[in-house]
């Protein structure tokens, strides 16, 4: 289980964070290449096309993953607060966006199975106009949603016609 990245704001807010998953592809291609590349050096294969292959792919490709998986990492941020959840997601042009609670209808937490083992995953925030909102690679996406849910249910009392 890994430790929640959230912080507890003052006015009873919470901030998640992208969750460390995203790093995930490039240690992955990182360690095939790296694996396969030294596997052919050390059976005397080093200077084969195929060798150069896997050096090139180490030298042009893991690092183009890791720069896309930080951006990502460094430009997404989730703060709900007590009237709405505002979300920055994107990395070519972050902006902070704000949905009120009173236009959601309902939220879930989507875990594939690498996000129920590592603890990350999506949010969706249903909307009152069908659309959907989808944010992924939030960390903590059930305690996320547990908290919009809490919030919502809150707002919608107070908006019920008497």
């Amino acid at each position: 289980m890994t430790q929640q990245d959230t912080t507890q704001i003052e006015d009873d807010s919470m901030h998640f964070k992208a969750h460390w998953t995203l790093f995930l592809p490039a240690l992955v291609v990182a360690l095939l290449y790296g694996g396969l590349w030294v596997f052919l050096l050390v059976t005397g294969k080093g200077d084969t096309a195929l060798a150069r292959i896997m050096l090139l792919v180490l030298m042009l490709i893991v690092p183009v993953l890791l720069v896309r998986a930080y951006l990502r990492f460094a430009s997404f941020g989730l703060l709900i607060r007590q009237q709405a959840v505002i979300y920055r997601r994107g990395w070519l042009r972050p902006r902070w966006r704000r949905v009120k609670l009173e236009s959601l209808s309902g939220v879930r937490p989507v875990l594939s199975p690498l996000g129920g083992v590592f603890g990350g995953g999506a949010l969706v925030l249903t909307r009152l106009d069908d659309g959907d909102i989808r944010l992924y690679d939030v960390d903590g996406p059930e305690e996320a949603a547990r908290q919009i849910s809490r919030r919502l249910r809150i707002v919608q009392a107070r908006h019920k016609p008497i």
